[in-house]
C-alpha cells in the first residue's frame, strides 16, 4: 500500500510539473532608439551638449525634453517609426525652457529600409533599419551645421553606439 501511495504521489506531482508552461518573459533587446551624438562644429573630435533640447517626432503626439528622452552630457536615444521608411525630427534648441523667443527649431530626415525580424514568443517583432541616411533640411538658421551618419551605409541594429553625428 505504501508503494502504491508513493507512486502514485510521484505520478500526480510528475503530472503537475509537466503541465506547467513557461514563463512569458521578454529578456532579449525589442527594436533599437536612435542613439545621436552631439559634437563641437569648431573641434569635431570634441562632444558638445545642448542647452534645452526638445525632440519632436512628425506625426507621433508629444515632445521628448530632458524628462522623456535618454539624455546624457552630449547624446540622446529617441524612437523610429516602426510602419514608414522616414521619420522626421525636429530638434530644437532652448526649447524646453519658458522663453519661447530663444527656440531655434531645426529639421532633419531620416531614411531607411525596414526589416520586421521575430524575435520570440514573449517579445514578438522587433524592427532594424538598414541603409540609414540623414538630410537636414535648411531654414536659413540652422543651429545644426552638420549631420552624418557614423557609418556609410549606416544600419540601426542595437543601441550600442551611437549612429548619428550632428555638429553644432
Amino acid at each position: 500500500m505504501k508503494k502504491t501511495t508513493l507512486y502514485f504521489s510521484l505520478i500526480i506531482l510528475l503530472s503537475i510539473l509537466w503541465s506547467c508552461e513557461k514563463d512569458d518573459i521578454c529578456i532579449e533587446e525589442n527594436t533599437p532608439l536612435l542613439i545621436i551624438r552631439f559634437f563641437d562644429n569648431e573641434d569635431p573630435t570634441e562632444y558638445k551638449k545642448v542647452t534645452n533640447l526638445k525632440v519632436q517626432i512628425e506625426g507621433i503626439d508629444g515632445d521628448y525634453t530632458n524628462e522623456t528622452i535618454t539624455v546624457l552630457t552630449d547624446s540622446i536615444a529617441i524612437p523610429v517609426k516602426v510602419n514608414e521608411d522616414i521619420t522626421r525630427f525636429k530638434l530644437i534648441l532652448n526649447g524646453n525652457d519658458q522663453d519661447e523667443t530663444n527656440d531655434n527649431e531645426d529639421t532633419f530626415d531620416l531614411n531607411y529600409i525596414r526589416e520586421d525580424v521575430f524575435v520570440s514568443r514573449s517579445c514578438g517583432y522587433k524592427t532594424l533599419y538598414y541603409d540609414v541616411k540623414t538630410t537636414l533640411i535648411n531654414d536659413n538658421d540652422n543651429w545644426i551645421k552638420e549631420i552624418k551618419t557614423v557609418k556609410d551605409p549606416q544600419d540601426i541594429l542595437n543601441q550600442n553606439s551611437d549612429h548619428v553625428k550632428i555638429f553644432h
